[in-house]
């Protein structure tokens, strides 16, 4: 009798032991596998900032330069996400991350580089020597990357967070242009898309003043103000001189040439004036209650919702306004491309919205979401724009 539960006792052990094994395993494998998707935070690139390094920038120059210091980021931005991508999946061996990625961002800096100090020399300043800024390390794990839309050097490591007051921006009259022949829409599409973009670049030179200042009290007026004048009563002559080639009777557009200032960070960078009482006025002074709205034999236009952006901060200013007229150059494209559909029509009844409306909408989209990234790298809440992509007709 003794013996058999002996037996019995043994083998209920062996059982529990067997469990406890299986159970230990588990456990091992269970904090192995907790191990791997605890792993550490990706590392990030660490460029040399190449704003505080500049001399002082001409004027003529600034919206160049903010073009390229905004691309320099972007790189970055780039490579952040396949270093991301590297830590959760590692490929390629120990010389993956040299090979693959540092070594094509210095190549891609160099050529960014390159345009930064041409731009200096086509505005007949010294051209600085840049090259030693080229070349990219890696940050410890979970330290961001310094960014060049930091509104002062000592902002650099924290990404400008500590950010001076937002840059102020143009407020352009939106011209009043009266109904447009369908022969002329596509001139007078290009001419607005001409006017926005200048808003743009006169934005963009706004946001690098407010981060490094130059000149006396005049210089904003002298060297901003004074020269978009100029750049859009240029414009505005082109759009009368579209109606008139037409024979249709030319409108006097001179009121709307000269341009103010927004208070800081007012309005959705500069563009809450436009098209004021429209209901569709694009992004700026593109589609201005433009081509026909409601004149029979008059090419139709895109009818596009203002993006409602919240106040920019003044190291996304220049992305932002890049793209806005981005935006508007979209609305201006495909205006043109229903001027070219009322003159000739061509496809069924479905063909504007198929051939039109529909990549309208996904190239808005695109832009949108790249405004969106402009806020989020800087440090703000990113707005949320998806609403803003479609368009109707007018």
């Amino acid at each position: 009798m003794a013996r058999p539960m002996r037996k019995n006792a043994v083998l209920k052990l062996g059982g529990v032991g067997a469990l406890a094994v299986l159970l230990l395993g588990g456990g091992l494998q269970l904090a192995s596998a907790g191990e791997n998707t605890g792993s550490t935070a990706a590392q990030t690139v660490n460029c040399p900032t190449v704003r505080d390094k500049l001399p002082a920038v001409p004027a003529s120059a600034a919206a160049g330069v903010e073009r390229e210091l905004a691309n320099l980021d972007e790189e970055i931005a780039r490579q952040n996400e396949r270093l991301a991508k590297q830590a959760a999946n590692p490929q390629g061996g120990a010389n993956f991350i040299n090979n693959a990625i540092l070594g094509p961002l210095k190549s891609k800096r160099v050529a960014v580089l390159d345009r930064i100090e041409i731009n200096f020399n086509r505005a007949g300043a010294q051209r600085p020597d840049l090259d030693a800024l080229a070349t990219c390390g890696l940050n410890a794990p979970g330290v961001a990357s310094a960014l060049n839309s930091s509104v002062k050097a000592g902002n650099a490591a924290t990404g400008g967070n500590n950010t001076t007051a937002a840059a102020q921006t143009v407020n352009c009259p939106t011209p009043q242009i009266p109904a447009v022949p369908a022969q002329a829409a596509a001139n007078v599409q290009a001419e607005l898309a001409n006017l926005d973009k200048q808003i743009s670049e006169a934005n963009a030179r706004l946001a690098q003043q407010a981060a490094n200042p130059q000149g006396g009290a005049n210089f904003i007026n002298n060297a901003i103000l004074g020269p978009l004048k100029d750049k859009r009563q240029a414009a505005l002559d082109r759009i009368e001189i579209a109606f008139n080639r037409v024979g249709a009777q030319r409108p006097n557009l001179d009121a709307f040439a000269a341009c103010g200032l927004n208070g800081a960070g007012a309005g959705n960078a500069g563009n809450g004036n436009a098209g004021a009482g429209n209901g569709n006025a694009g992004n700026g002074n593109a589609g201005n209650g433009n081509a026909g709205n409601g004149n029979a034999g008059a090419a139709r236009t895109v009818n596009c919702p203002t993006p409602q952006i919240p106040a920019v901060p003044a190291q996304a200013a220049a992305n932002v306004q890049a793209e806005l007229a981005n935006l508007d150059k979209q609305i201006s494209e495909a205006n043109a491309r229903l001027a070219q559909q009322a003159a000739n029509p061509q496809g069924g009844a479905n063909f504007i919205n198929n051939a039109i409306l529909g990549p309208l909408k996904d190239k808005r989209q695109a832009a949108l979401d790249r405004i969106e990234i402009a806020f989020n790298r800087v440090g703000a809440q990113r707005p949320n724009l998806d609403s803003f992509a479609a368009c109707g007709l007018n």
